[in-house]
């Protein structure tokens, strides 16, 4: 998941801000409604991966962040999906759609790979997209880290 508003220059800022209110959070360009609401129809094929965050993950999950193609936060889903009609003051966040996150076990990739040589690239083509394939680069890193 990346967690900056098409702002790719700023995303390690928007990263930190949200992962530090213990939130991940998405958004459209224009207000689309409630996530749990809206049929994939209506929705661009780029953002359709969008409805699993409100329709699939589930508190507990797993969510790898990642900044400019590499990996940046491991965090656990705390919360169910949270829609606001605009993004509320108090959060501090640009995004309408949300979930917490558990601040206690979030853990960053700079602590875990300390030297940034070694940090892998992770190639990112979508905002969001569901982990299915135990075999992918990405569910691999997500399991040896949540046990380390």
């Amino acid at each position: 998941m990346q967690l900056h508003p098409a702002d790719g220059r700023n995303a390690a800022k928007y990263a930190v801000e949200a992962l530090g209110k213990g939130l991940i959070g998405l958004d459209f360009d224009e207000d689309r409604g409630d996530l749990r609401r809206i049929a994939a129809s209506t929705l661009k094929p780029s953002e359709r991966d969008f409805l699993c965050f409100a329709n699939e993950m589930q508190v507990g999950d797993h969510v790898l962040v990642v900044v400019h193609n590499r990996p940046f936060a491991l965090a656990t889903v705390a919360s169910d999906y949270r829609y606001v009609t605009s993004p509320e003051e108090e959060l501090g966040v640009w995004f309408r759609h949300f979930r917490r996150v558990d601040r206690q076990t979030l853990r960053f990739y700079f602590d875990r790979v300390v030297a940034v040589k070694d940090w892998e690239l992770f190639t990112m083509t979508d905002a969001i997209a569901p982990l299915h394939d135990p075999n992918s680069k990405s569910y691999q890193l997500i399991e040896s880290w949540r046990v380390d």
